[in-house]
């Protein structure tokens, strides 16, 4: 998809603002030079590329324009490099879209290691959006797990946050007594990548009472992957978050 023809040096470094929205937008231009070319011009791509983020949150299907759509995920991956805060409760908003609509923006982004590395990136400094929509019915189950996953990254990044992060997975199964086994997964993964040893109990009656679909795993696996944890003090051993917060976008997202 991105194997695309390349422009001019000349031509990505002399480009305003409205051609390079029109070059992430194209499917025949280079994404790599137009996100190049974005970076140079930062101050002035940040607030263009927020108001599209907030303005796809809130359209129908039938008032979105796909070439826009087609600008979303570069869109956020650079807004995620640039740790822009502004976009942190945009993102959450369209991905809590129902299910066609997220499915229609991302493809398989949202709920690829894109999705929370971008929510962790962007982050405002208020973990109650993302919690709000870890517990939305509404949202897509797996976009759910998206959010989940942001929460440990956000811990890992503001350690300051551990406490309330943790706080929230402790809390969960009283929030959302009727979430699905879906959710429940990433729940119980979340859970042992934050090493909390005092929630294996109660992982543990999620497992019996098929809570958490006994096909999945059994407290044997689950228990061996919170002692990791714990073993590495407190910092999860799976490769998931290795990558981190997206530094690179034009890496992350093409290479």
């Amino acid at each position: 998809m991105f194997q695309l023809r390349d422009l001019p040096s000349s031509e990505s470094e002399s480009m305003t603002p409205s051609e390079i929205m029109l070059n992430l937008m194209q499917e025949d231009i280079s994404l790599k030079d137009a996100m190049r070319a974005a970076r140079k011009q930062r101050k002035a791509m940040g607030p263009i590329f927020v108001d599209l983020v907030t303005r796809l949150g809130y359209q129908s299907t039938r008032e979105m324009d796909q070439l826009e759509v087609n600008a979303l995920v570069p869109v956020l991956f650079l807004l995620a490099e640039w740790r822009e805060p502004f976009a942190y409760r945009p993102t959450i908003r369209v991905l809590s879209r129902p299910i066609p609509i997220v499915e229609r923006l991302f493809g398989d982004h949202a709920i690829d290691s894109g999705g929370y590395r971008i929510l962790a990136s962007t982050f405002d400094g208020d973990l109650e959006p993302l919690c709000e929509a870890a517990c939305n019915p509404h949202a897509d189950e797996y976009v759910r797990g998206t959010f989940m996953s942001a929460l440990v990254l956000v811990s890992l990044a503001h350690p300051e946050k551990r406490n309330e992060v943790e706080g929230f997975f402790r809390q969960f199964r009283t929030l959302c007594p009727e979430a699905p086994g879906d959710v429940m997964i990433p729940w119980m993964n979340c859970i042992a990548e934050l090493g909390l040893e005092d929630m294996a109990e109660n992982v543990r009656d999620a497992i019996h009472k098929e809570v958490i679909p006994h096909d999945y795993t059994d407290f044997a696996r689950f228990e061996a992957s919170l002692r990791e944890t714990i073993d590495g003090n407190g910092v999860p051993t799976g490769g998931r978050y290795r990558q981190f917060l997206v530094s690179d976008a034009i890496s992350d997202l093409i290479n």
